[in-house]
């Protein structure tokens, strides 16, 4: 996007523009700003100083002169009111200014390159502490002594099969919470852990999807299921768990 009038930040560090710069692109009279101003700004009975606008004190040319810090949304407004088609132009960039300023943050090529490798490690760890494991147990096989390690005992515990398309509607809202709901109706009714059964639905929206979600990118500390949402899959999910959480015992 091309900066047609430079936005700063405030005193209060909201994003403003110079009332003075917003003029001379409007292509007003260089002459009656200061009458413009005390019509436009200083009286206008729909504006309050503190909250749209703040006086102050500005060198040009040599000389000090008064100018106004405007809101965004205020500036939009005295745009509209030039009527002319620099107006409407200077409306729509403080538009797109407010959606660039409010728009969710798109994280820089370093962090997408941290959270990659912060994966691949997970990743990695995962491997070794599985290889590390199934070593442990066949030392215990080969020594006459029955496995008794975690990995044995998560085995053990009830496994999802799948039984059919998904059944019942999809909810349209709350579908987060349905999701959470269904998962801990499972875990609490089976004994299951929450982190296992969802390490499962998320190998198999791989599978059937072909989303591996653990290669999403998460921004701000977000949970794997956080990213799920953010990227539009969770309605995924849910058919997934209406697909296959139903569960036998082994």
């Amino acid at each position: 996007m091309q900066e047609l009038i430079q936005v700063t930040t405030g005193g209060q560090g909201q994003p403003v523009v110079a009332a003075r710069e917003l003029y001379e692109f409007l292509g007003l009279n260089k002459a009656a700003f200061a009458r413009w101003a005390k019509k436009n700004i200083e009286n206008n009975t729909f504006a309050r100083e503190g909250e749209d606008w703040e006086g102050f004190n500005t060198m040009l040319n040599g000389n000090e002169v008064k100018d106004y810090a405007l809101t965004l949304d205020f500036a939009k407004r005295l745009s509209m009111l030039a009527r002319t088609e620099k107006g409407e132009q200077a409306r729509r960039y403080f538009l797109d200014c407010e959606k660039k300023l409010n728009g969710p943050a798109v994280p820089s090529t370093e962090q997408v390159l941290i959270q990659l490798v912060a994966q691949s490690n997970q990743l990695l760890a995962n491997q070794q502490e599985q290889l590390n494991q199934l070593r442990a147990d066949m030392d215990s096989i080969m020594r006459g002594q029955r496995p008794t390690s975690q990995s044995r005992k998560q085995i053990a515990r009830p496994t999802p099969h799948l039984v059919g398309p998904p059944k019942g509607p999809i909810p349209g809202n709350g579908l987060r919470q349905a999701i959470n709901r269904k998962v801990i109706e499972y875990c609490g009714y089976h004994g299951a852990e929450q982190g296992a059964t969802y390490n499962y639905l998320y190998r198999r929206m791989n599978e059937v999807y072909v989303i591996n979600v653990y290669r999403l990118i998460r921004v701000g500390g977000e949970s794997l299921l956080d990213a799920l949402e953010r990227y539009g899959h969770l309605e995924k999910l849910y058919s997934l768990i209406m697909a296959e959480l139903t569960y036998v015992e082994e």
